[in-house]
């Protein structure tokens, strides 16, 4: 009978351990790294280092919100780099504040064919910038995703065409005044308010003094 009780015992921790445990796929594009991940898990409640081969990633999810996850390499894995897409599989815990994640496939890398420009290298990650900057840790914003992922896919991205993308971010999180002094920048301005990132990477006749205009905006 003890022994009965004993596996009883047992088998109810173990369960209750994995009820805790949860574990999803979801895709996110890489807002930060950390190149080692630490903790305060020591008795003396000291910083500590935590692997040489882990790192910390910022990531925005498209399903969920900002997350911080950390991951263990080996020599043979590829790293994943700031502003890649990804699909990737989560494991964490209840109360949990930094997420396993493992089964990384990259799905997109804006300069994987390394021909990009300063400029436009320099706009991705103003608009990476922001979004880490301005979107809440707790809040899923799946239109958001799906403009940085249009720009990270777009076969002939250009400078113009992200600077129209981040103006639509700025839209989204409500932060962007259509008015201006210039008609023809506030037809713009009103048209990416209400239009799909597709659309907006459609336009075509915009010059460099009312690229310089809107940069600013």
């Amino acid at each position: 009978m003890y022994r009965l009780y004993t596996i009883f015992y047992i088998f109810q921790y173990l369960f209750n351990k994995i009820k805790k445990l949860s574990i999803f796929n979801d895709k996110a594009i890489v807002l930060k790294i950390n190149k080692a991940a630490w903790n305060n898990s020591n008795e003396n409640n000291f910083w500590k280092k935590t692997s040489d081969k882990e790192l910390l990633y910022t990531l925005f999810t498209k399903s969920y919100w900002k997350i911080k996850a950390s991951k263990n390499y080996t020599k043979t894995e590829k790293n994943i780099d700031l502003g890649y897409v990804i699909n990737f599989e989560i494991m964490t815990k209840e109360n949990s504040k930094i997420h396993k994640i493992k089964n990384i496939k990259i799905k997109s890398e804006f300069n994987l064919n390394k021909d990009k420009n300063f400029y436009e290298l320099n706009k991705y990650l103003e608009i990476l910038a922001l979004v880490y900057r301005e979107i809440p840790e707790w809040i899923a914003f799946e239109e958001i995703f799906d403009v940085v992922e249009t720009i990270n896919n777009y076969e002939k991205i250009d400078e113009i065409k992200l600077i129209l993308a981040k103006i639509k971010i700025k839209s989204l999180l409500w932060n962007l005044n259509v008015e201006h002094n210039d008609k023809i920048i506030e037809k713009i301005l009103k048209f990416i308010n209400i239009s799909k990132i597709e659309n907006i990477l459609k336009l075509t006749w915009i010059n460099e003094e009312q690229k310089k205009e809107l940069d600013l905006v």
